[in-house]
């Protein structure tokens, strides 16, 4: 069957038509009217204002155009794009939970950790101190040793998650999985997390009366 020939009127970018996560991809705009088997058709408008307080308005314009033309689904741009993310923010908002989750867990079992290290060596604090050693001295001794465990945390934990990054590419929209400022944002939070963890034991530690110290058992 021979095509009827079409006459250009303009020419158009390529765009997206389903999915805000499909390519782009050329597109033809052709009068409905003069195209056969489309039993449906979208029309857009653009109004001021909330749009949702113009569909009465559009529901009666229909009806009396055609009585027999039903309305079907009609919704916002803003509607119709949050449908489209709507798995990337169910997504986005499980990885936030479990992220917070992580990092209670974690920001628990290190201050758990340097708590009962500190107690144990209570003893020795105090001869340090007794001997000259200044509080602060102290302080950065336990701050030490957390950081030397986040540092070995990191250090296997890094690349586990650069490995692991690779299998959610699928769910990343904008995002690439070697997103360099993702986890520089991870890093900084995790030593923020054994920071605020460990302050709680150092300043503990440091505040130790060598007096009392020594006699501790």
């Amino acid at each position: 069957m021979k095509q009827p020939p079409y006459t250009v009127v303009g020419v158009v970018a390529d765009s997206k038509y389903t999915r805000v996560r499909e390519t782009a991809r050329p597109m033809a705009y052709l009068p409905y009217m003069q195209v056969a088997g489309i039993g449906t058709m979208q029309i857009e408008l653009r109004t001021r204002g909330n749009p949702e307080a113009l569909l009465p308005e559009v529901r009666k314009a229909v009806k009396e155009f055609g009585p027999d033309l039903p309305l079907i689904q009609p919704a916002t741009q803003i509607e119709q794009f949050q449908q489209s993310f709507s798995n990337d923010r169910m997504f986005a908002r499980l990885s936030i939970f479990f992220g917070l989750l992580a990092a209670l867990l974690v920001a628990t079992g290190l201050y758990g950790t340097m708590a009962y290290r500190v107690s144990r060596r209570t003893a020795e604090i105090g001869v340090r101190m007794a001997l000259g050693a200044q509080r602060g001295q102290v302080l950065w001794m336990v701050l030490r040793e957390s950081l030397l465990v986040c540092v070995a945390g990191v250090m296997v934990g890094l690349p586990a998650a650069i490995a692991c990054s690779r299998l959610l590419r699928s769910m990343l929209f904008n995002l690439s999985p070697g997103d360099p400022l993702s986890f520089v944002a991870a890093l900084t939070g995790i030593s923020f997390v054994a920071l605020v963890a460990t302050a709680v034991p150092a300043r503990r530690a440091s505040s130790v009366e060598p007096i009392v110290a020594l006699r501790y058992e």
